[in-house]
């Protein structure tokens, strides 16, 4: 009841008010009496035309708790918050990761989706001024234009990345620092098309709008490729180009990004996943020369292997150079001025229970540059981590 007030606090009272009205009369609808004789009275014609419009909609819920720790929490450390954390952020306590609702529809040639969302994922990663559009995750809809050509409108997910901040889509819920700082959604509209079973396309443009970084209206586009070989072995090519200047800065920032992503199944149970991301900046505002390009690279190698089909286990190993900070923010410390390097590993295993249901528990490791000092409060250059986390979904999840 009280995160309930809390987001009726959020809502503006006369949207409030319609929202109630609207459920008033809807209920009113459904329960009369009137509409089941209608309902009856209906040709089986119109019934079947009426249940294949509803079959073009899916609804479904997504919930996951996590419960984490750092192992190696100095006593000095007052933070509750774990550093580059994606997803599972707190420590020490209990806490809800993500609620959603997703909604979508799709027919032969018009489709949508709507994502809403709450807990500590768009909680922390909403700046104090963007807070509005913390508990949405996606907004779009499109039209087909020419047999599998797709135009789509709204506030969509970028392709960069083979993570989500979502534990569900990984095999392992925890994210790395790369995708941490992997570009998020934009607000724009993208072209795509399955060109062949195997090879699928696609276009976009817009502006870069991610609660990590914050908003940028400056105009930037990208593509993504991607080929899929009998779901044995694909390769994905997305990449963003434009200015990545923030409403914040004063400077432009011609930024091109690249990112790969490799997967490959060469036996039944075990599944192998590789990314790297490559970033290129202009006018990287690191002294003494501001002027001056910079790069950097982050990645990672994954083996997921599933014994049975309640039970898998995965690791995966982890690697960031950001020196002229293209990624990351700048960092000062050892006498430098520099972005972020860090590296690591994870192991971790997973119990499902039922289908489209997970219970996992994780064991990370981070280090970053010596006197870098990142980690459990700014106290130490590396990090023990322990998570626990357990998620389900239901409904038609399209």
């Amino acid at each position: 009841m009280k995160n309930f007030n809390r987001i009726k606090k959020w809502i503006d009272p006369r949207v409030r008010r319609s929202i109630y009205l609207l459920f008033f009369s809807v209920g009113l609808f459904i329960f009369s009496p009137g509409s089941f004789s209608q309902a009856d009275s209906l040709s089986p014609d119109v019934k079947k035309k009426f249940m294949n419009y509803l079959n073009n909609f899916n609804v479904s819920v997504y919930l996951d708790v996590y419960y984490a720790m750092n192992l190696n929490k100095p006593s000095g450390d007052t933070s509750n918050l774990r550093e580059f954390a994606g997803n599972c952020p707190f420590i020490d306590e209990f806490r809800l990761n993500v609620a959603s609702i997703w909604l979508g529809y799709s027919s032969k040639n018009f489709r949508g989706k709507l994502r809403v969302q709450y807990g500590d994922i768009p909680d922390l990663r909403a700046a104090p001024n963007e807070q509005f559009i913390k508990h949405m995750k996606e907004a779009h809809f499109g039209f087909r234009a020419y047999k599998t050509l797709w135009i789509d409108f709204g506030y969509i997910p970028n392709p960069i990345g083979y993570e989500s901040s979502y534990p569900i889509l990984n095999q392992i819920s925890t994210m790395t620092v790369g995708g941490y700082f992997e570009t998020g959604n934009f607000l724009g509209l993208k072209a795509s098309a399955q060109i062949t079973p195997s090879f699928y396309a696609g276009l976009y443009i817009g502006n870069q709008y991610t609660l990590a970084y914050g908003k940028n209206k400056h105009i930037y586009g990208g593509i993504t490729l991607l080929y899929n070989y009998k779901d044995i072995f694909s390769v994905n090519y997305n990449n963003m180009i434009g200015n990545a200047s923030l409403v914040t800065n004063k400077t432009d920032h011609f930024y091109l990004y690249n990112n790969i992503i490799l997967t490959s199944k060469p036996v039944k149970n075990l599944l192998l996943v590789g990314e790297v991301d490559f970033g290129v900046y202009g006018n990287s505002n690191k002294p003494p020369d501001t002027t001056k390009a910079s790069s950097g690279i982050s990645g990672f190698l994954q083996a997921t292997y599933r014994f049975t089909n309640w039970f898998a286990t995965s690791i995966r190993g982890e690697y960031l150079s950001d020196p002229g900070a293209t990624m990351t923010p700048l960092y000062a410390y050892d006498g430098k001025l520099r972005g972020l390097l860090t590296y690591g590993g994870t192991v971790g295993v997973e119990f499902n229970p039922v289908p489209y249901s997970y219970i996992r528990a994780e064991y990370s490791y981070l280090s970053a540059d010596k006197g870098n000092m990142v980690f459990n409060g700014n106290l130490t250059d590396d990090n023990h981590g322990l998570t626990f986390s357990a998620g389900i979904r239901f409904g038609t999840f399209k």
